[in-house]
């Protein structure tokens, strides 16, 4: 955070005053944990559903804090700034301090790959220019901000991505970030237990739409049957992205080698991915069409698509005496489970194992899913099937009556897991390991490599 002073940032949140605050101070920075504070910053008491901020204020004002945003007067502590809400002031923060800046801001949203394609996006936009983006996948009403407030003169463009957990969010996180280039990459089966149906899930991601305006640039997934029926929404300049429809940013000629990575053509021009999967290479194609968009010249984007390796735990590529595991366990719905599947029943090699854990936040309907799953393995013809997690039993039930009878497993521990895959596996075997992120399968992964 560059140029702003306690007084600018007590009138944007229309704070109390206690104590005594030098309001020509210009905080270096927020943080919201009184342990890694550095002095000058701005300390932020956070209501957690564990940790309540507020008894750390005296302990980050002692660590050097320049003073603390609050909502209740902690007495004796120390300069701070008392509001209603500190999440709340934290967005009108970095609202404000957002519109100090003209350039670029690329706002991702999707269902699912959300974080792999920010990833792709700013390693594209990094053959030409300055880029801050998301750390990791902090792409919520406390994440979305802190990035905004790592903005400095020195960046020409932000890479955003935006996450819902009810309705109303991405139209919130778009009134922080301004966005004007938005990526709509898929709208799928992700939280129905929180959104209750596909139709919601799909209001909750077109605000994003909603939200840009005629001056905007929106990229969608022109193959993606529900962001198809949400582009009316938009008033933005609209570009498709695609492998099937026609588009303006359509890939030909798509071949997966032997790990599944995709080689293919666009606007004459070929891409070499090294992170595997169909959906990665609908990723590759959106990084893609930002980038040429922005000026980025093909063989720039070119090289810096066939050098990016996976997030960890995302499509992440792990090897190991010969055995190949693809660890994607930090998380999976409906359609990235069955895209992961499908990927894996298209690899060549060994044989073809899944290590699949439970999906979560499905609601009623998770059951269904799980044995859709499970008969996407079998349709898929893979040499086994191992399944962990009380709703993975609907799955490994579903691919043995599909006709992997011998070769569909369920296993109550992961330890029980890990020891059968360590005594059975061969060399050449490809292994899947996939689940939500609440199921912790990367110490599968872990097991198998180390």
């Amino acid at each position: 955070m560059e140029g702003v002073s306690l007084r600018e940032i007590q009138e944007w949140t229309q704070a109390e005053v206690v104590g005594k605050l030098d309001g020509v101070l210009q905080p270096s920075g927020v943080s919201t944990d009184s342990r890694t504070i550095n002095p000058g910053e701005l300390f932020l008491a956070l209501r957690g559903a564990q940790v309540d901020g507020h008894q750390f204020v005296a302990q980050a004002l002692a660590r050097g804090a320049c003073a603390a945003l609050v909502e209740e007067q902690m007495p004796g502590a120390g300069a701070q700034l008392k509001v209603p809400s500190v999440m709340e002031s934290l967005g009108t923060l970095a609202r404000r301090y957002r519109q100090r800046f003209e350039l670029p801001v690329i706002a991702v949203v999707g269902s699912a790959g959300k974080t792999t394609t920010k990833e792709m996006i700013a390693a594209v936009l990094r053959q030409r220019y300055r880029v801050l983006q998301t750390p990791g996948n902090e792409n919520n009403e406390l994440g979305v901000p802190r990035t905004i407030l790592q903005l400095a003169r020195e960046h020409e463009v932000m890479v955003v991505e935006l996450a819902a957990r009810k309705v109303g969010d991405i139209r919130y996180l778009c009134e922080v970030v301004q966005p004007n280039v938005g990526v709509l990459l898929n709208i799928g089966t992700a939280h129905l237990e929180i959104f209750g149906s596909v139709e919601r899930v799909a209001k909750a991601k077109g605000e994003l739409l909603e939200y840009l305006d005629e001056s905007s640039l929106v990229l969608v997934n022109a193959d993606d049957c529900v962001v198809a029926k949400e582009v009316k929404r938009t008033k933005g300049r609209l570009l498709g992205f695609s492998l099937v429809r026609e588009s303006h940013y359509c890939g030909e000629g798509l071949v997966l080698d032997q790990e599944g990575c995709g080689l293919l053509s666009l606007h004459n021009f070929p891409l070499r991915l090294q992170i595997p999967g169909r959906h990665n290479v609908y990723n590759a194609l959106a990084a893609a069409a930002v980038g040429h968009q922005l000026g980025v010249p093909w063989p720039q984007i070119g090289r810096a698509l066939a050098e990016f390796e996976p997030v960890a735990m995302r499509s992440q590529i792990l090897r190991k005496r010969g055995i190949s595991v693809i660890n994607d366990s930090y998380n999976a719905n409906p359609g990235s489970m069955l895209a992961a599947i499908e990927m894996l029943g298209g690899m060549a090699g060994g044989r073809r194992i899944a290590v699949l854990g439970d999906m979560l936040e499905l609601g009623a309907e998770a059951p269904q899913f799980h044995a859709a799953a499970g008969r996407q393995a079998a349709a898929q013809h893979l040499d086994l099937v191992l399944g962990i997690g009380p709703l993975s039993v609907h799955l490994v039930e579903a691919a043995r009556r599909a006709g992997l009878a011998e070769r569909a497993q369920h296993f109550s521990t992961k330890r029980e897991l890990a020891a059968h895959l360590r005594s059975s596996l061969q060399e050449n075997d490809l292994v899947l390991v996939k689940a939500s992120r609440g199921m912790g399968l990367e110490e599968i992964a872990a097991a198998i490599v180390n």
